[in-house]
């Protein structure tokens, strides 16, 4: 009987498949410390270099659950070919956060993109991703909802990648954006907003930043407009601690019927406690509301358009009264 030198190579590559299958039993079931596992181990980096993709592809299917893998054979599969990695590195759980994030900037892009689409990874590895990880990766990455991205994180995409539009899009439809990268992404929009209007459409620039201010203001009103008190003054705070907190924004918000957020604003910049402002508010004694706006730092308009809401907001009080 004849045998052939592809027959030959046939049944090797066979019986080192099964080997792989051997190997990952043995893997699942025994503890880091057990007396052969390290023989095994050496076996599995091995089969891990070894000259056929179909053996290396099904070392890496067989090992793609196991907990405890050396870190330098997990690696080794991690790096390997889109075959071989891709369905490794969609579900290993052989890596810590510190590791994972390790290895990202060696990853192919496919397989960036292949960590992106996982629900399960650790804030070091995300930031890595978004630091070294082209476009598409980042893409897949901003869409995965059920990711949780830390928020240096968000700073860092929209840091790299503030020139795609369809980016920043995506990154705006997240439901779990910190306010400050809300704020970079207002700065973005106003930015282009902006540019629009002065170039293509010939507004001269105080008008173009009267529009994009009102753009601006907007989404803010959509946040404070049903918010508590304690949640206005909280949002108040937050805002002048970036220096974001400017006059004509104070009085827009209070002009659309958020006397709170008036209140807050100039209570933290006349260094007084609430109460104390909205007995000033209250009291319709102009001399002392006209020193508290002086002692808040308003303007003399900003302070006239205060005295205004206010008077009609204690008129519009006292009539629901009677």
């Amino acid at each position: 009987m004849r045998v052939t030198t592809t027959g030959v190579l046939d049944a090797a590559m066979q019986e080192k498949i099964s080997l792989t299958k051997r190997v990952g039993q043995f893997l699942h079931s025994h503890q880091p410390h057990d007396d052969e596992r390290g023989t095994v181990e050496n076996v599995a980096r091995a089969l891990a270099q070894d000259l056929s993709l179909q053996v290396r592809e099904a070392l890496a299917f067989e090992l793609r659950t196991c907990r405890d893998l050396p870190h330098d054979l997990a690696a080794r599969i991690a790096t390997d070919v889109e075959a071989v990695s891709g369905p490794f590195l969609k579900a290993t759980p052989a890596f810590t956060d510190d590791q994972l994030a390790n290895l990202i900037p060696h990853l192919a892009d496919h397989a960036h993109i292949t960590l992106a689409r996982r629900t399960d990874l650790g804030d070091r590895a995300i930031f890595a991703l978004v630091t070294v990880a082209a476009e598409p990766a980042v893409t897949y990455l901003v869409r995965n909802s059920a990711a949780e991205l830390p928020e240096q994180a968000f700073g860092k995409i929209i840091n790299r990648f503030r020139g795609s539009s369809r980016l920043m899009e995506l990154l705006a439809e997240r439901t779990d954006l910190p306010q400050v990268v809300v704020d970079d992404l207002l700065d973005l929009v106003a930015a282009s907003y902006r540019r629009l209007l002065t170039d293509r459409y010939g507004l001269d620039r105080p008008l173009a930043d009267r529009l994009v201010n009102n753009s601006r203001y907007d989404v803010i009103w959509g946040q404070v407009r049903y918010a508590s008190p304690h949640q206005v003054h909280a949002f108040v705070i937050d805002l002048k601690g970036r220096g974001r907190l400017s006059e004509s924004l104070i009085i827009d918000m209070a002009d659309r019927g958020c006397l709170n957020f008036l209140e807050s604003a100039t209570a933290l910049d006349a260094g007084l406690t609430l109460a104390a402002v909205r007995a000033v508010f209250t009291s319709g004694d102009t001399r002392a509301f006209v020193k508290l706006m002086q002692q808040a730092g308003f303007s003399k308009d900003g302070a006239t358009k205060c005295h205004r809401i206010v008077s009609s907001y204690n008129r519009l009080m006292g009539d629901t009264v009677k």
